[in-house]
């Protein structure tokens, strides 16, 4: 399975693919709703060991809508469900089964450590309830939770769990289903960006250094490091356009400075090979330049013409339609 695939597996009643550690089955088509814009892609069936994408369109979303959150969805659900329609419609694509992408400040993603796998999935979920009560704004009677138990580890357990509120994934989930869709897996951004480049990331590694992911947009940041295939360290900055523009890159380097010294004095972190690169908000030379700052130097920028089959797809493009493609496409 994805590292959070599915990121909200109670919601959509696939409790028994996470309990029997199956692989999720993943709709070919897909929707990324971020606060600027949706994204629709569509696939057909792999050629040996690519997908080949058949349709896609970006449209762009009322620029009042609010900041999404924890605790808030962004713009309106009218709003959204003109653009979904407008989006079936300009792709030719017969609404169904999709997956739907969200972003990541909307969900609180934390990796738990734990001296022991507690015996039953009930006794483990509570675990989890207990040691996260404090760490989200709002009564996880409200939320839904969802988590992975990650593999090797040198002590204890390490468990990745993802939490929403239920009423703003609500905001999101309500116009699909009003579009005629139903919403078969719900996944973050970086996560489903991270189960596209998995492969790559795999072949990349030495052993000997960890590996990163850096996905930027309009709204927030994710960091994620990953050691030997398992993601260590997973961290999400949400902030205004206004509070980004008066900041300026200084606020992204700050921001993965201070991850980087916790990675190193935490997590006994020995150096990171190579950090693959996201970005929709501003230029990659852009945010090069603010990696090679704080010492990532490295990078290589996420490509989906990798891992998919498409016709002249301009990169400006295929950045935007990354994290869909992550999920039409089904990496394991």
């Amino acid at each position: 399975m994805g590292f959070l695939s599915p990121v909200l597996d109670p919601l959509r009643r696939l409790e028994i693919e996470s309990r029997l550690n199956l692989r999720p089955s993943y709709p070919p088509v897909a929707l990324e709703v971020d606060q600027r814009e949706a994204v629709l892609v569509r696939v057909r069936p792999r050629r040996k060991d690519r997908a080949v994408l058949e349709a896609y369109q970006v449209r762009a979303l009322p620029e009042e809508g609010a900041v999404p959150s924890l605790v808030r969805a962004g713009g309106s659900q009218n709003d959204l469900l003109r653009t979904l329609r407008a989006l079936f419609e300009g792709t030719g694509t017969r609404p169904g089964r999709v997956s739907l992408i969200l972003p990541d400040n909307l969900a609180k993603v934390s990796i738990v450590t734990l001296p022991e796998r507690p015996p039953s999935r009930k006794q483990l979920l509570e675990v989890l309830r207990f040691k996260l009560r404090k760490a989200v704004p709002f009564r996880l009677e409200e939320a839904t939770l969802a988590y992975q138990v990650l593999p090797g580890g040198a002590e204890g357990v390490d468990v990745l769990v993802a939490v929403m509120l239920r009423s703003v994934v609500d905001q999101y989930e309500l116009p699909l289903v009003a579009a005629g869709a139903r919403p078969g897996l719900v996944e973050l951004a970086t996560s489903s960006l991270f189960n596209l480049l998995r492969p790559r990331m795999e072949k990349a590694g030495d052993g000997a250094s960890d590996l990163a992911l850096l996905n930027c947009t309009g709204s927030y940041f994710t960091l994620v490091i990953a050691r030997e295939g398992r993601p260590v360290f997973f961290r999400c900055k949400s902030f205004t356009p206004a509070a980004e523009e008066a900041a300026g890159n200084g606020m992204i380097a700050r921001e993965l400075a201070s991850s980087l010294s916790y990675y190193e004095e935490k997590l006994q972190g020995t150096g990171i090979a190579t950090t693959w690169v996201r970005s929709t908000a501003r230029p990659l030379d852009e945010v090069r330049d603010i990696l090679g700052k704080v010492g990532l130097e490295r990078t290589e920028v996420v490509d989906p013409a990798v891992f998919v089959e498409a016709r002249s797809l301009d990169p400006e493009i295929g950045q935007r339609l990354a994290p869909a493609l992550g999920a039409a496409a089904g990496r394991s």
